[in-house]
């Protein structure tokens, strides 16, 4: 009779194990493939603003480089959220000088750029709010009773917010699951 109830009570944890390693596996995969797809959107809009500097010095005549530092920044970038904040200066940039500058709006190539740009920030933010929700919901799940077992034999800690905001510390300014 204690045989059986051994053995019952290591198949329900093999079965808990194997469907929470699942989720688990399931929730990091899509992290991951997220994260790739907000590289890629960050690598086409560092092209744009590169691409916005030739048409910027040819409308404006000017030899000086448009974005200064612009181009120190590492195609290697492994933190995209460094790399997701160094661009958004240079967008910023790129705002202002169209703004200051109309006859840059009558450049048909200068408006492609702008609408890919308007477009990779759409697709950005989405991105972001897709990772965000997905950590959350992984981040729930580790901290979850068995998993949090599971979670400490394979090592899995908790995932950031793509703005790197943490769930766990004291900055109660920003926002919490």
């Amino acid at each position: 009779m204690i045989i059986v109830i051994i053995v019952l009570i290591i198949a329900i944890i093999a079965f808990l194990y194997s469907i929470y390693h699942d989720k688990i596996s399931f929730l990091s995969v899509k992290l991951n493939m997220i994260e790739e797809k907000i590289n890629s959107t960050l690598i086409k809009r560092k092209e744009l603003i590169k691409d916005s500097e030739k048409i910027i010095k040819e409308v404006t005549k000017t030899k000086k480089d448009v974005y200064q530092g612009f181009k120190n920044i590492n195609d290697g970038e492994k933190d995209i959220i460094k790399l997701d904040r160094k661009l958004l200066v240079y967008i910023n940039e790129f705002y202002l000088i169209k703004d200051k500058y109309k006859e840059l709006n009558k450049n048909e190539d200068f408006q492609k750029i702008s609408f890919s740009i308007d477009e990779t920030e759409d697709l950005l933010n989405a991105y972001k709010e897709y990772y965000n929700n997905n950590a959350t919901k992984y981040n729930k799940l580790i901290k979850r009773f068995p998993i949090t077992i599971i979670s400490l034999i394979k090592r899995r800690k908790e995932k950031l917010f793509f703005d790197k905001k943490n769930s766990s510390d004291d900055d109660y300014n920003d926002f919490k699951y």
